[in-house]
Protein backbone atom coordinates (compact mmCIF):
# COMPACT_ATOMS: atom_id res chain seq x y z
CA UNK A 1 0.00 0.00 0.00
CA UNK A 2 2.82 2.43 0.82
CA UNK A 3 4.45 1.75 -2.55
CA UNK A 4 1.12 2.49 -4.29
CA UNK A 5 0.76 5.86 -2.46
CA UNK A 6 4.38 6.70 -3.13
CA UNK A 7 3.87 6.04 -6.87
CA UNK A 8 0.69 8.20 -6.96
CA UNK A 9 2.40 11.00 -5.04
CA UNK A 10 5.35 10.89 -7.46
CA UNK A 11 2.96 11.12 -10.45
CA UNK A 12 1.11 14.10 -8.96
CA UNK A 13 4.36 15.79 -8.02
CA UNK A 14 5.72 15.25 -11.55
CA UNK A 15 2.47 16.58 -13.06
CA UNK A 16 2.49 19.59 -10.73
CA UNK A 17 6.11 20.44 -11.63
CA UNK A 18 5.37 20.02 -15.34
CA UNK A 19 2.41 22.41 -15.13
CA UNK A 20 4.42 25.00 -13.18
CA UNK A 21 7.35 24.85 -15.62
CA UNK A 22 4.98 25.10 -18.56
CA UNK A 23 3.30 28.18 -17.06
CA UNK A 24 6.64 29.84 -16.37
CA UNK A 25 7.83 29.17 -19.92
CA UNK A 26 4.58 30.52 -21.40
CA UNK A 27 4.74 33.70 -19.33
CA UNK A 28 8.41 34.22 -20.20
CA UNK A 29 7.79 33.73 -23.93
CA UNK A 30 4.80 36.07 -23.91
CA UNK A 31 6.49 38.81 -21.91
CA UNK A 32 9.74 38.70 -23.87
CA UNK A 33 8.16 38.05 -27.27
CA UNK A 34 4.81 39.82 -27.14
CA UNK A 35 5.72 42.79 -24.98
CA UNK A 36 9.50 42.81 -25.04
CA UNK A 37 11.71 45.82 -25.33
CA UNK A 38 12.75 44.81 -28.86
CA UNK A 39 9.38 45.22 -30.58
CA UNK A 40 8.84 48.78 -31.75
CA UNK A 41 6.13 50.28 -33.92
CA UNK A 42 6.66 52.34 -37.06
CA UNK A 43 8.34 55.66 -36.32
CA UNK A 44 7.11 58.99 -37.71
CA UNK A 45 8.92 62.32 -37.50
CA UNK A 46 6.61 65.02 -36.12
CA UNK A 47 7.08 68.55 -34.87
CA UNK A 48 5.63 69.91 -31.63
CA UNK A 49 5.93 73.72 -31.63
CA UNK A 50 9.10 73.39 -33.68
CA UNK A 51 10.65 70.57 -31.62
CA UNK A 52 11.40 67.61 -33.90
CA UNK A 53 10.48 64.18 -32.53
CA UNK A 54 10.49 60.61 -33.81
CA UNK A 55 7.40 58.98 -32.32
CA UNK A 56 6.15 55.44 -32.61
CA UNK A 57 2.75 55.11 -34.25
CA UNK A 58 -0.19 53.26 -32.78
CA UNK A 59 -2.67 53.00 -35.64
CA UNK A 60 -4.19 49.53 -35.27
CA UNK A 61 -6.47 48.48 -32.45
CA UNK A 62 -3.82 46.03 -31.21
CA UNK A 63 -1.09 48.68 -31.17
CA UNK A 64 -3.40 51.12 -29.40
CA UNK A 65 -4.42 48.57 -26.76
CA UNK A 66 -0.76 47.72 -26.04
CA UNK A 67 0.50 51.31 -26.19
CA UNK A 68 3.60 51.74 -24.02
CA UNK A 69 2.72 48.90 -21.63
CA UNK A 70 5.62 46.82 -20.30
CA UNK A 71 8.27 49.31 -21.47
CA UNK A 72 11.05 49.96 -19.01
CA UNK A 73 12.32 53.18 -20.56
CA UNK A 74 11.36 55.90 -22.99
CA UNK A 75 13.99 58.18 -24.50
CA UNK A 76 14.06 61.93 -23.81
CA UNK A 77 12.36 62.95 -27.05
CA UNK A 78 10.54 59.70 -27.77
CA UNK A 79 6.87 58.98 -27.45
CA UNK A 80 3.86 57.31 -29.02
CA UNK A 81 1.30 58.90 -31.30
CA UNK A 82 -2.13 57.27 -31.33
CA UNK A 83 -3.98 57.93 -34.58
CA UNK A 84 -7.72 57.31 -34.92
CA UNK A 85 -9.83 57.33 -38.12
CA UNK A 86 -11.97 60.28 -37.01
CA UNK A 87 -12.35 62.62 -34.08
CA UNK A 88 -13.96 61.11 -30.99
CA UNK A 89 -13.62 61.22 -27.22
CA UNK A 90 -10.63 59.13 -26.19
CA UNK A 91 -9.92 57.38 -22.91
CA UNK A 92 -6.54 56.09 -21.70
CA UNK A 93 -5.30 54.30 -18.59
CA UNK A 94 -1.94 53.08 -17.32
CA UNK A 95 -2.55 49.38 -16.72
CA UNK A 96 0.81 47.54 -16.94
CA UNK A 97 2.60 50.78 -17.83
CA UNK A 98 5.78 51.31 -15.79
CA UNK A 99 6.77 54.73 -17.11
CA UNK A 100 5.10 57.91 -15.79
CA UNK A 101 3.63 59.68 -18.83
CA UNK A 102 2.02 62.90 -19.97
CA UNK A 103 -0.62 62.74 -22.68
CA UNK A 104 -1.69 65.46 -25.10
CA UNK A 105 -5.10 65.15 -26.77
CA UNK A 106 -4.94 66.66 -30.25
CA UNK A 107 -7.64 67.78 -32.72
CA UNK A 108 -7.53 66.78 -36.41
CA UNK A 109 -5.99 70.18 -37.27
CA UNK A 110 -3.06 69.47 -34.88
CA UNK A 111 -4.18 71.76 -32.04
CA UNK A 112 -3.50 70.45 -28.53
CA UNK A 113 -6.71 70.79 -26.50
CA UNK A 114 -5.73 69.00 -23.29
CA UNK A 115 -2.63 67.75 -21.48
CA UNK A 116 -2.85 65.28 -18.57
CA UNK A 117 -0.35 63.50 -16.33
CA UNK A 118 -0.67 59.74 -15.90
CA UNK A 119 0.79 57.69 -13.05
CA UNK A 120 2.26 54.20 -13.64
CA UNK A 121 0.15 51.09 -12.99
CA UNK A 122 -3.07 53.01 -12.30
CA UNK A 123 -6.51 52.29 -13.68
CA UNK A 124 -7.55 55.95 -13.56
CA UNK A 125 -9.26 57.01 -16.78
CA UNK A 126 -7.82 59.98 -18.66
CA UNK A 127 -10.62 61.08 -20.97
CA UNK A 128 -10.44 63.81 -23.59
CA UNK A 129 -12.83 66.66 -22.81
CA UNK A 130 -13.39 67.16 -26.54
CA UNK A 131 -13.49 64.91 -29.57
CA UNK A 132 -9.92 64.45 -30.83
CA UNK A 133 -8.17 62.49 -33.56
CA UNK A 134 -4.75 62.03 -31.94
CA UNK A 135 -3.17 61.38 -28.57
CA UNK A 136 0.56 61.86 -27.95
CA UNK A 137 2.17 60.12 -24.97
CA UNK A 138 5.54 61.42 -23.78
CA UNK A 139 7.60 61.10 -20.60
CA UNK A 140 5.95 62.75 -17.60
CA UNK A 141 6.62 66.48 -17.59
CA UNK A 142 7.90 66.62 -21.19
CA UNK A 143 5.27 69.14 -22.31
CA UNK A 144 5.85 71.38 -19.28
CA UNK A 145 9.64 71.18 -19.66
CA UNK A 146 9.32 72.41 -23.25
CA UNK A 147 6.64 75.00 -22.36
CA UNK A 148 4.09 73.30 -24.60
CA UNK A 149 0.52 74.08 -23.61
CA UNK A 150 -3.07 73.74 -24.73
CA UNK A 151 -3.61 75.70 -27.94
CA UNK A 152 -0.14 74.85 -29.33
CA UNK A 153 0.13 72.84 -32.55
CA UNK A 154 1.61 69.50 -33.55
CA UNK A 155 2.65 68.99 -37.19
CA UNK A 156 2.12 65.45 -38.43
CA UNK A 157 3.71 65.52 -41.92
CA UNK A 158 2.55 62.29 -43.53
CA UNK A 159 -1.04 62.55 -42.33
CA UNK A 160 -1.36 66.27 -43.04
CA UNK A 161 0.43 65.85 -46.38
CA UNK A 162 -1.99 63.10 -47.46
CA UNK A 163 -4.98 65.27 -46.54
CA UNK A 164 -3.62 68.25 -48.47
CA UNK A 165 -2.88 66.20 -51.60
CA UNK A 166 -6.08 64.16 -51.73
CA UNK A 167 -8.53 66.39 -49.94
CA UNK A 168 -9.59 63.29 -48.00
CA UNK A 169 -9.41 63.41 -44.22
CA UNK A 170 -8.01 60.27 -42.63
Amino acid sequence: MDTFRHTINKKYLYLFHSIILSCIATVHICVSGCHGELKRNKVLPISVTGIELGVELATTQEEQMLGLMYRKTLGENEGMLFIFPEERRLSFWMRNTRIPLSIAFIKADGRIVQIDSMKPFTLDSHVSQEKVKYALEMNEGWFKKHTIKEGDFVKIPIVLGAEEKTGVKR
